[in-house]
């Protein structure tokens, strides 16, 4: 069932688990199925902020919640939504064995849905943030909906679907997953996604991730129209280097933060903020 978005909106004041001058959020996408985000309210003239979390994680993700707390610090509106992913307030991570009843287009309802809500309420067009998975959800959702007000999207740790499989098994998965969906769609089936080496789901919603592979995502991000950004650390792992570099040559800025890991720890998350901070205004922090 795919997701129809925005029907009320609740605000729920500081609790010992949310950062002191920020409040959780409440979005009903439809009866019975709630999105929680945290939210910091911030200075008037400057970008309003949303930060999307990797697979299956949540806003409380260090990465996330690290930056998201800095940039609040700075003076910016800053949002934090955590993707339903079907579960009605959901705040552990999900585990790669659990049933998985949700498509990348359920999360891009929602993402509209947040984005649209960021927009009302600080203003102006929002600036998109998205770590790893995040950011390939971030851009599926500007590809598919270009009319929503954006002002500038970055794409931290960037990977597309199917990277970790490799090449053959990339194309062993989708091509299972397209013959089981012409036998038996609505069954629950193991396969494999991201880090995941068991992922349980029906054939259409793992063929909705795998679609977006290494050059359906790159050309969205070089056919962009809004202003795109990649910002990557230098021993991460998890990414095809050569493939963001092709991003660069095709013109798509391209940040690298040396020494940094995928989740960008304590190290380096002040360099993080940097990059952050001059791709957004140009500033320095510190």
């Amino acid at each position: 069932m795919r997701l129809t978005w925005v029907v009320a909106l609740t605000l729920l004041f500081t609790s010992a688990a949310v950062h002191a001058d920020s409040a959780r959020t409440e979005l009903k996408i439809r009866p019975g199925l709630v999105a929680e985000a945290e939210f910091w309210p911030g200075e008037a003239g400057r970008p309003a902020v949303m930060i999307l979390h990797g697979f299956l994680a949540t806003r409380h993700f260090p990465t996330v919640r690290r930056l998201a707390e800095s940039l609040a610090d700075e003076g910016f509106s800053v949002l934090t939504p955590t993707l339903t992913l079907g579960l009605s307030r959901r705040r552990q991570s999900m585990a790669c064995e659990a049933l998985h009843t949700h498509a990348l287009e359920d999360d891009i309802a929602e993402i509209r849905a947040w984005a649209d809500w960021l927009h009302r309420h600080a203003g102006r067009p929002p600036v998109l943030v998205g770590h790893s998975a995040g950011g390939v959800q971030l851009a599926a959702f500007l590809d598919g909906h270009p009319e929503v007000p954006v002002e500038r999207a970055l794409l931290i740790s960037l990977s597309y679907f199917g990277e970790e499989q490799g090449h053959d098994r990339f194309e062993f998965l989708r091509a299972r997953a397209e013959n089981d969906n012409r036998q038996r769609p609505t069954a629950m089936l193991p396969y494999a996604l991201t880090y995941c080496s068991t992922y349980v789901t029906t054939p259409p919603n793992l063929l909705s991730y795998l679609a977006w592979d290494k050059e359906r995502l790159q050309q969205a991000l070089l056919q962009a129209t809004v202003p795109v950004e990649v910002i990557y650390g230098g021993r991460d792992e998890r990414i095809d280097k050569d493939w963001v570099q092709s991003l660069r040559s095709g013109g798509v800025p391209v940040r690298e933060v040396p020494g940094a890991n995928h989740f960008f720890d304590l190290a380096h998350e002040f360099d993080l903020l940097d990059q952050v901070l001059s791709a957004f205004t140009g500033e320095r922090h510190g």
